[in-house]
């Protein structure tokens, strides 16, 4: 029987489980990035910042509106009790009061977010400007991961394979720039809408554990086990140089006659590719002995002989 046919085979990347892109809240000229990526940052460290000329200024400004509120504030009320002015003067110099002091405690408040600083320590997973830079608000700056040290893998579903898995399922990954590394790892969500550019959902899988050499961004090949049994599944599979002149849903393959000795030729319908096998929905048996290795050099009817441990060519 194939192999994990039922399984759901995809590629997807890893990423670190907390990830956040940082930005400042204010516009400006980058003045300086003091960070670069692969660089592991401690809590409290300044990352980048932001030339505060511009923003400063804006808090003199405020601060020195308030002043003057305050100012014309204390006249009114001297004219409202020597009754050169009606209460209302009063009142509305109180408003313009608390008007400045909300526009200086925002600009403070600004002025505080023109730098990013390292709420954790983490590791930096891309510098995204350059000093000099102008840049917008929210605008991303680097890409900051935590050391917790948990990944997790995303990949895109058709929506025939996401109606197959559930929450809690298990997949194995392997990954391609450390082919002897195998994760393990479990279905943690499950998008609820397809993508609208790509069409698939989107599934979570979080690793259970992993090597120090698995970084944020690398290629991984997923195998889901997944909880609902694949079309292919009980099938056969046979590697897929076996499979001569394949043509649509159908091929070729010979398979050992052991009677006569001979390689028959036998027309078989192909179903779903999992790696370098393949599957078989009809044409061949379990018993069957499908030549792999010279089977495109033969023809039906040749004499063939099995090389075994203890063969010897004559």
């Amino acid at each position: 029987p194939a192999k994990g046919a039922g399984d759901i085979r995809v590629i997807g990347k890893l990423k670190a489980v907390h990830e956040a892109r940082l930005a400042f809240k204010v516009s400006g000229l980058v003045k300086a990035v003091h960070v670069d990526t692969g660089d592991r940052v401690s809590k409290g460290q300044v990352l980048a910042e932001l030339d505060l000329k511009e923003v400063n200024s804006q808090t003199v400004q405020s601060r020195a509106s308030l002043d003057k509120a305050l100012r014309d504030l204390e006249r009114a009320k001297q004219l409202v009790k020597s009754g050169a002015a009606p209460q209302q003067r009063a009142d509305d110099a109180a408003t313009a009061v608390d008007v400045a002091r909300a526009g200086l405690d925002s600009t403070s408040f600004n002025q505080g977010l023109a730098r990013i600083i390292a709420a954790e320590d983490g590791i930096i997973l891309a510098r995204l400007v350059e000093a000099g830079e102008i840049i917008g608000t929210g605008t991303p700056v680097l890409i900051f991961g935590d050391l917790s040290g948990n990944f997790l893998a995303r990949a895109g579903l058709s929506d025939r394979d996401v109606a197959r898995v559930a929450l809690g399922d298990k997949a194995r990954l392997t990954l391609d720039a450390a082919p002897d590394v195998t994760l393990t790892g479990t279905i943690t969500r499950i998008a609820a809408m397809s993508d609208q550019r790509t069409g698939t959902f989107d599934v979570e899988i979080t690793i259970d554990s992993h090597p120090a050499t698995v970084a944020s961004g690398l290629v991984t090949n997923i195998a889901i086990s997944a909880s609902s049994p694949g079309p292919d599944a009980g099938k056969l599979a046979i590697p897929i140089a076996a499979v001569l002149e394949a043509h649509g849903a159908d091929g070729f393959v010979y398979v050992y006659d052991p009677p006569s000795s001979t390689a028959r030729r036998r027309r078989v319908a192909l179903g779903a590719i999992k790696g370098d096998m393949i599957t078989i929905v009809a044409g061949i048996s379990a018993m069957d002995k499908v030549i792999t290795q010279g089977a495109a050099y033969l023809r039906d009817g040749n004499k063939v002989q099995i090389a075994g441990p203890g063969f010897q060519s004559k």
